[in-house]
């Protein structure tokens, strides 16, 4: 008789969603379930839903669960399982783990990393970074993470900051971010930041648009405009691409990568409008020799929880490709 095949619960805290999931050693997908993470109602709802979804997952495998990953936005201490900062979340050395492992139905190890590492390694494992010992993923969803794979290891730096691209100022006058800088890149490129674009394009009414400065305006909606070519949709995706761009550029130059992923909610469902003027702004910035074998992938993910998943089978230093 086979061996049982090891599952994994993958839980990934965003500002505005949790999704968690059930996945097997082969990245199958068992289970999923989403909730919104309602931050403004504190950390305690925040740590009560995160153990209610696992909890939920915990029920629904053939065998056991040998353990609980969670990515989380923010500065994080992944041997203590603390997270040190998450502006996005509003967090102050906040312990997930111990957290998570008081409040589930069962004595699992839970294993806390920033959710851009862990998505980073759920493409090296399971996505579009399979067989590709050198690329990088960038996150785009309510913010924008990044995460490198180098020759086949995770690149985490002195203090597991490294990558910390959301939060690089690229225009030190522009929108004030969460973190107190301003124009830092996530406030242009992210769900949240095209939303905040646009409605300050609509506001000073310089372009065509047949979209409504609403409360529950979406990144989304700004999407579906610009493929109908909006002329105000259409401006706001140019200058996100334009930034990205200079974001790609760089890890382009400095990294010379084989592959950038794009992920997250955003960056998936804007990828091919986001693409041309990407590879427009590589041509302006970036030597041929960087940019002619650098592929521009999407994520191949099914889940966002996939990867927060592979904290559970990754070990520090491990060579994953």
């Amino acid at each position: 008789m086979a061996a049982a095949e090891p599952l994994a619960i993958g839980v990934d805290v965003g500002a505005t969603k949790i999704a968690a999931a059930l996945v097997s050693r082969r990245g199958e997908v068992l289970a999923a379930n989403r909730y919104p993470t309602n931050r403004q109602q504190g950390t305690a709802v925040v740590m009560d839903t995160i153990a209610a979804l696992v909890n939920e997952l915990l029920v629904q495998g053939d065998t056991a669960v040998t353990g609980i990953g969670i990515g989380s936005p923010g500065w994080i201490d992944p041997e203590a399982g603390i997270v040190r900062e998450a502006v996005n979340l509003d967090w102050q050395d906040v312990p997930l783990a111990a957290h998570i492992q008081s409040r589930i139905t069962c004595d699992l190890p839970v294993y806390v990393h920033r959710d851009a590492y862990a998505e980073v390694l759920g493409e090296a494992y399971f996505g579009a970074g399979q067989g590709c010992p050198d690329f990088v993923y960038l996150g785009i969803g309510s913010g924008l993470g990044g995460g490198v794979i180098v020759n086949g290891q995770l690149v985490t730096g002195a203090d597991n900051h490294a990558s910390e691209i959301g939060h690089l100022s690229l225009d030190g006058h522009g929108r004030l971010c969460n973190c107190g800088l301003h124009g830092c890149a996530e406030t242009v490129v992210s769900g949240t930041g095209v939303v905040n674009q646009a409605r300050e394009m609509l506001d000073s009414g310089a372009y065509p648009a047949t979209l409504l400065d609403t409360a529950d305006l979406t990144s989304r909606q700004i999407i579906v405009a610009a493929e109908k070519g909006d002329g105000l949709a259409t401006a706001v995706i140019q200058k996100t691409a334009c930034w990205l761009g200079q974001i790609i550029a760089m890890y382009a130059i400095i990294l010379n990568p084989r592959r950038i992923v794009i992920g997250g909610g955003f960056g998936k469902e804007a990828f091919k409008l986001l693409l041309p003027d990407v590879r427009d702004v590589l041509r302006q910035r970036v030597l041929r020799s960087n940019q002619e074998s650098l592929e521009i992938v999407p994520s191949k993910l099914a889940s966002s929880a996939i990867g927060a998943s592979c904290l559970v089978w990754y070990t520090p230093s491990q060579t994953i490709i």
